[in-house]
């Protein structure tokens, strides 16, 4: 140091750095000239230059960090490390996230709307592993864990998937399986059924366990649904079960419907089932003079026949007001298919989409039993006795 270039003449003063000890002003005063002080302030203000700039970025640091939570931040990176994929949450029949996830008895879930249509068809297992599964994928809750999970890691999938398969879930209420009937009945019409058959069991238990409907579908030959026949949508009243499964209920016919297509579901001893679309009146005018002269008549032979009104009643219901045309017109065409046994022949009426032309068909059946009866005894003409039997069930008189 002595022979340093700092120290080559100089004669400068040091006047000690407040940062500096005390002992080590003396110990360079000690020491050598004013060169080595000089020599030793420049060191000690690199040396203090370089801690004042480490403890400005701790502070720095440190308000970067008390800005955030320590603990979101520990989340969110383990959430980063352990973020779930989508492979874990795909379902194994279409092969996308799964949406409104149903797990069977087995342990194996998928979506309910890919479970509904594969056990539509097929028998009552489990898509993946065949076990035995007999859950009702239209009405079984959704495994809300997996749900919130899928929805929390994809959002803006899970609420595409979800659109996607709202158009499905509506098909749900257009799918019903069927009871075929060789009577014909019409909208408002009662009906009460002995039920013994197998497939009819299942499908009674599944109604009343559901949305409590099925299709009525009147059937003269092989009881077999067709694309285009007209049924009917009847809705169960009340049902007894029996010790030995059997089954009594009481229903009543809503509306018409069309069937669009149809199948038998396997594991179900010939159970059918169809899609359905709602079959609706198209023209409800009618002719007021003709109408009031057909609600005469037909209020004039009820009147002349004792006893008919009440099987009619228990049967059909009770008449509905004349202010309803198009209501009367199927209380009125039932009526005549009941005390005719027209048969198939009241397909025509149930067909029709006119409620004026349903009346004057109607009219021409009715006028031929008034010409044909002559107003006699109803016991002779059997008009008390109780409607054809269905298929599988008993109408109770």
């Amino acid at each position: 140091r002595a022979n340093s270039p700092h120290t080559a003449g100089r004669d400068t003063a040091l006047t000690a750095s407040p940062s500096l000890p005390s002992q080590s002003c003396t110990h360079i005063y000690s020491r050598d000239s004013s060169s080595l002080a000089s020599e030793h302030y420049y060191l000690l203000l690199i040396v203090e230059d370089a801690y004042i700039a480490r403890k400005t970025m701790e502070l720095d640091h440190s308000a970067s960090s008390d800005s955030k939570d320590p603990k979101a931040c520990s989340c969110a990176e383990d959430s980063k490390k352990g973020m779930v994929d989508l492979e874990m949450l795909t379902c194994s029949l279409c092969l996308g996230l799964v949406t409104e996830p149903i797990t069977v008895p087995c342990g194996h879930t998928f979506c309910r709307v890919c479970l509904y249509l594969a056990m539509q068809r097929s028998k009552k297992k489990c898509p993946n592993c065949r076990a035995v599964c007999h859950v009702d994928p239209s009405t079984h809750s959704v495994n809300v864990m997996l749900s919130n999970i899928a929805q929390k890691s994809f959002p803006e999938l899970y609420a595409e998937r979800l659109k996607e398969m709202k158009k499905e879930t509506e098909k749900f209420e257009n799918t019903l399986p069927i009871f075929f009937y060789n009577n014909c009945l019409f909208p408002g019409c009662l009906l009460h059924l002995h039920l013994f058959e197998q497939r009819y069991r299942h499908m009674i238990n599944r109604c009343v366990s559901s949305n409590r409907k099925f299709i009525y579908l009147p059937s003269f030959s092989d009881y077999k649904a067709n694309k285009g026949d007209v049924g009917l949508m009847a809705h169960v009243d009340e049902c007894e079960f029996l010790p030995d499964g059997r089954a009594l209920l009481k229903a009543t016919i809503q509306q018409r419907v069309k069937v669009t297509n149809s199948w038998v579901e396997e594991g179900t001893q010939g159970l059918h089932y169809c899609n359905m679309e709602r079959y609706d009146e198209e023209d409800k005018e009618v002719d007021e003079g003709e109408y009031e002269a057909i609600v005469k008549i037909a209020q004039s032979f009820l009147s002349r026949i004792p006893g008919l009104q009440e099987q009619i009643v228990h049967h059909i219901g009770e008449q509905p007001s004349h202010a309803d045309a198009t209501r009367w017109s199927f209380w009125f065409a039932a009526m005549v298919t009941m005390i005719s046994r027209a048969g198939d022949r009241a397909t025509a009426l149930l067909k029709t989409k006119k409620t004026m032309d349903r009346l004057q068909r109607s009219k021409r059946i009715f006028l031929q039993i008034v010409a044909r009866t002559a107003f006699q005894n109803p016991r002779e003409q059997n008009c008390d006795a109780d409607p054809p039997a269905a298929e599988s069930s008993v109408n109770a008189s």
